[in-house]
C-alpha cells in the first residue's frame, strides 16, 4: 500500500517538477490588452503634441468666446435701447448680430475641421509608432493576440492586470525616442563676400 502511494505521489510530482523546470518560453495562445489611448497620448512625445493641441484648441476658444460675448453685448444694447437707439440704429445693430451669428458657425466649422487635421498631424506619427511598440513586444514575449481596452467596441468584461501591457509600451516608446538620433544642428551662414 505504501509503495503504491509512493509511485502515485511520483506520478503526480514528476510532471510539475518537469514544468518548474522547463525554460521561460512564450506560450503560444496568449493573450495581452493595451490601453491603445494612453499608449499615444502618455508617452513623452504624445505628452508634447496633447500641448501643442491644447494650445491651439484653446487658442480657439478664446477666440470664440470673445466673439460670443461681442454678441450678447450686441444683443443687450438692442433689447434695452428699445427708445434710446433710432430705428437705423436698430437695422444695423441686428445685420451685425447676423454677422456674428455667421461669422460664430464658420470659426465654429473651421475650427473643427482645423482641429481635426491638426490632430491628425500630431497623433498619426506616435499612433504608428505604438503600433510597432506593441507589434515587437506582442512578438517578442509570444502574444497570440493583444486586445485594445480603450476601444469603444471593446468587448472586454474582465482582464487582469498582469495582462495589461500599457505601462510597458509607454516604457519602450519613451526608451524609442531617447535612443532616437537628434536632428543635426543646423550648419552656420557662410559669412558674405565682399
Amino acid at each position: 500500500m505504501r509503495t503504491l502511494s509512493l509511485v502515485v505521489l511520483i506520478g503526480i510530482l514528476l510532471p510539475v517538477a518537469a514544468w518548474a523546470q522547463a525554460p521561460a518560453t512564450p506560450v503560444p495562445g496568449r493573450v495581452a490588452v493595451v490601453d491603445f489611448q494612453k499608449t499615444v497620448t502618455e508617452n513623452a512625445d504624445g505628452k508634447k503634441a496633447q500641448e501643442k493641441f491644447l494650445a491651439e484648441f484653446n487658442r480657439r476658444q478664446k477666440e470664440f468666446e470673445d466673439k460670443q460675448k461681442s454678441m450678447a453685448d450686441m444683443q443687450t444694447k438692442l433689447q434695452n435701447g428699445d427708445k434710446a437707439l433710432s430705428e437705423d440704429a436698430k437695422a444695423n445693430l441686428a445685420k451685425q448680430i447676423d454677422k456674428t451669428q455667421t461669422e460664430l458657425q464658420r470659426m465654429n466649422d473651421d475650427a473643427q475641421k482645423e482641429l481635426g487635421e491638426l490632430q491628425q498631424q500630431l497623433f498619426r506619427p506616435i499612433a504608428e509608432k505604438a503600433q510597432d511598440a506593441i507589434k515587437s513586444y506582442g512578438t517578442e514575449n509570444g502574444f497570440s493576440v493583444i486586445f485594445d481596452s480603450s476601444s469603444q467596441a471593446s468587448s472586454i468584461v474582465y482582464r487582469q492586470e498582469v495582462a495589461d501591457i500599457t505601462t510597458e509600451i509607454i516604457r519602450r516608446m519613451d526608451s524609442m525616442a531617447a535612443k532616437a538620433p537628434a536632428a543635426a544642428p543646423p550648419k552656420p551662414a557662410e559669412p558674405a563676400k565682399k
